[in-house]
């Protein structure tokens, strides 16, 4: 290799580096990229919304307090019921037992497991216990995301059905 092609090819490899750096150095702050842009990692929340603001398409989320009254819109049918019963045996009776009264198979593992058939329970209504579902508890998942509207009241409804056990 002579001195002048290895004098060429020195040339063209510090222009290359040059031109990466200053193409990097002169990316405009208001332009994100996957390194410094903001992220959201696994298991974090996301940012929260805009005070007042509603989704597109989306429906008012309320809070517990907000929740409180709100009435079934869900007819309360063997169908419907029956709907909450099935829901209860996928998402709930793990935790809370078939009957409600919180000795389903994973209990032991917690510090308390609701009773769901004691009488302040019962005396919820049902935008609470609707509210309670889909945000979850101390220990309870939320359930927004596994069951749609429709489902969330019709476990409303099947869960009103259990016998309202005696406080000892």
């Amino acid at each position: 290799m002579t001195t002048q092609t290895y004098r060429v090819r020195m040339g063209v490899v510090a222009l290359l580096a040059t031109m990466g750096s200053t193409v990097a150095l002169a990316q405009p702050p208001f332009m994100r990229n996957m390194y410094t842009g903001p992220v959201v990692l696994p298991q974090v929340d996301p940012r929260a919304p805009v005070e007042d603001t509603i989704g597109l398409d989306d429906d008012w989320q309320r809070d517990r307090i907000e929740s409180q009254n709100l009435p079934n819109p869900v007819p309360n049918t063997p169908e419907t019921r029956a709907q909450g019963e099935q829901m209860y045996d996928v998402y709930c009776a793990v935790c809370h037992g078939a009957t409600g009264q919180g000795d389903g198979r994973i209990a032991e593992h917690f510090t308390r497991m609701p009773n769901l058939a004691l009488p302040y329970i019962q005396d919820y209504t049902d935008g609470w216990i609707y509210a309670i579902i889909r945000e979850g508890g101390r220990s309870m998942p939320p359930f927004a995301h596994s069951m749609n509207v429709p489902e969330r009241w019709a476990l409303v409804h099947y869960v009103k059905t259990f016998e309202v056990a005696s406080i000892q």
